[in-house]
Parts: C-alpha cells; structure tokens; sequence
C-alpha cells in the first residue's frame, strides 16, 4: 500500500481531487502494488481464521455456521481479488459493497457458530478480517465510502459483542470493555484507511496537476522554439538583438555614429536569413522522396508547414535514420486532407524516442496527428484541415 512521494510544485494541502474518484482512477499503475498488499491480506484473513477455528474448536456451538463463515470469508476475498485484477471494471462501488456483504455475514457466522460457548471476543476472527478488508480497499475507493463502512462494521461488531455478553458464560470482565476491544480494530484500522486513502488520493492528483502545468510549459517553450528556429528560420533569434536595440533607441531619441553601423549589421543579418529561408521553405529539400501530386504544400497554412518542415528537419538529421528512406506524402480525398511521414530505421524505437518532443508539437499543432511503429519503419499520420488564405 506503499506510494511513492511525487515531486510536485502543487501544495498537497491545497489540493482537492474531484468527488468520488479513487487513487487508482489517477494512477492505474498504483494498481499493481494494491493488488500484491491485496493478496497479502487475503491470505492472512483465510490461514488466520482457519487456525482460529481449529484452535478454539471447543468453543464452537455449531459447526455448519462455522464451515459457512469460512465459504463466505473465501467467496468474498475471492471476489475481491477477482474484481481488483478486472482492468475493465476493477473494485467499483457495487463490488466492493458486494465484497464487504460476504464478509459481514461470515463476521456474523462465525460470531453465532460460537454464541453461547465463547469465552473470549477477542479471538473471534471475523471482528479482524472486517477491520483488514477495509484497510486493503484503501487505494480502490474513496475515503467516504470507507467511512460508511467502518460505522456499519463498527455498529455490526458493537451488536455480536453485546450478544455474546448475554449468552456466553459470565465473566467479571466490564461489558464496556469487552465492547471496547471488540470495535478496536475495526475503528482503528477503518479510520487508518480513510485517512490514507484522502491522503494517497491528494499526493497522486497533485502530482498529475504538476505533470501537466510541466508538460504545458514544455509545449510552450517549444512552440516557441518552432516559432523562432522553423516557422522563420534564422530571423526568430534575431529577435534578441534586434528588439532591445530599437527599444534604446527610442529611449535615446538620438542615433548616433555606432548605431548607424550596428543598425548596417543588423540590416545584413536580417537579409541575409530571409534569404536563406526561402529555399529551405520546400518541403521536398527535406526529404528522399516527396510524393504530392494535388500540391498541398502550396496550399497549406504556413503553422503547419513550419510543424511538418521542424519534424522532417529532426528525421533528417538523426543518425539512427536509415539513408534514402525519408518518405513524405501529401494526399486530398473528395472531403478530406491527410499527410504520410515515413522513415525507417535499424533501432525504429529509439529513432521515435529521439523525435517524441516533435511528435507531440505535431500532436499540440494539429487537429489530429498519430504515430506507429510497423516492423522497422516509423509512420506518422495527420491530417491537413487548414489552407493558407
């Protein structure tokens, strides 16, 4: 029931997860170790309660009842298991409340298999097994439900402890503490639950909170970086020397003889990369074979081409790409625009590994984008919804 600590910017104590989600619904991985403690549970609950009853075989009134708590203890972590390994449907509300009504009447069997020759509550093994079920639901359902359970089982445990005061042999030992012990475990370990399972829920969501304000910055900067290196070549950067410099001018309102040279310099930069822009603006030079037969490239909105010119330009330059196997294909149906980018490699993963952040400015750029991996070949898809005006 470990979780790791998330490193988040996100204060935990400020954070609030949507009502009636489970850790598990934010982190289905989280699901694997719930699982293990799960298991784990379950089989102490059985080996415990097996033993129980063959050790305290004197105090048993009846033995059907007895046999019949232990049918329902197994049916109903059974079902527990059954529903924690379901990747469909998992331990939703009305499995779980299925669960805990298997384990409430083996609690109740095993109470009444004893009634009138039990000496000790204590040792009555349904009291515990209600108390650990809880405990082991802790990252499948959420605090309030964890919490409606604990006071039924709190209540249900209350009423089997107060039967055997009235019908077992006397004991000098106060009714209110025999109540006391009785409740013990179920409060403890149900109010244990609880509060893990609000605190797992919180620590998982703040770290998915951070995740994504990471993931938007990281958009940003390289939208940004698409903007100023792709979608204008070389002029982008120029903006770092050329904005401050007309920004001191005007707050100078005077040229002087080194403007005039540095505002030359500046002039033949800024030619010099409009110029060399404009031949790399084919979309062809960046590829072995370009197949485009309706002329989309001469059509499409200029975003798009600088996103397909950056994701062709990464392909183009990495040396896990297999030469002559860059593909680009524009295609036009009667009702819809799509484009085909292919390339192959001898490590086809480690080549989608190198270009995944240009793979995700494609998927931030365009309406709809895709990637696959068939056999030693990467394809990427998406589709041309925009025209330039």
């Amino acid at each position: 029931m470990s979780a790791r600590t998330p490193s988040r910017s996100v204060p935990l104590g400020s954070v609030r997860a949507p009502r009636g989600t489970t850790a598990l619904d934010f982190d289905p991985l989280a699901a694997i170790s719930a699982r293990g403690f799960l298991i784990v549970v379950a089989t102490v609950c059985l080996v415990s309660a097996v033993a129980l009853t063959v050790t305290t075989a004197a105090q048993t009134s009846s033995w059907p009842l007895a046999i019949g708590a232990l049918v329902a203890l197994a049916a109903g972590f059974g079902w527990f298991i059954r529903s924690a390994f379901d990747f469909t449907v998992g331990v939703s509300t009305d499995r779980f409340a299925t669960v805990f009504a298997l384990l409430a009447v083996a609690t109740v069997l095993n109470s009444l298999g004893s009634l009138g020759s039990n000496l000790l509550v204590r040792d009555d093994w349904g009291l515990l097994t209600l108390a650990l079920a809880l405990m082991a639901a802790a990252p499948f359902r959420t605090a309030a439900e964890l919490g409606l359970y604990t006071g039924i089982s709190t209540a249900l445990v209350t009423v089997l402890s107060l039967l055997h005061v009235f019908f077992s042999p006397l004991t000098p030992v106060p009714i209110a503490v025999i109540v006391l012990v009785a409740v013990a475990p179920v409060l403890a370990l149900g109010l244990g639950a609880m509060g893990y399972a609000r605190v797992l829920l919180a620590g998982i969501y703040a770290e998915r909170l951070a995740q994504a304000e990471a993931r938007d910055r990281q958009f940003d900067a390289q939208r940004q970086r698409f903007i100023d290196d792709d979608g204008v070549g070389s002029i982008g950067p120029l903006r770092e020397e050329v904005v401050p410099f007309l920004a001191r001018l005007r707050m100078a309102g005077e040229l002087t003889v080194d403007d005039r040279l540095r505002a030359a310099e500046l002039t033949a930069r800024l030619q010099a990369a409009v110029d060399g822009s404009r031949p790399a603006d084919s979309l062809g030079d960046q590829v072995d074979v370009f197949i485009d037969e309706a002329e989309l490239s001469l059509r499409m909105h200029e975003d798009d081409r600088a996103t397909i010119r950056a994701v062709l330009r990464e392909l183009n330059q990495s040396p896990r790409r297999t030469p002559g196997t860059l593909v680009l294909e524009l295609l036009e149906g009667e009702e819809d625009r799509f484009g085909i980018i292919r390339c192959s490699s001898a490590d086809v993963r480690s080549l989608r590994a190198e270009v995944l952040p240009f793979i995700r400015m494609m998927r931030l750029m365009m309406s709809t984008a895709s990637d696959e991996v068939a056999g030693d070949e990467l394809l990427l898809h998406f589709d041309l919804q925009r025209l330039a005006s």
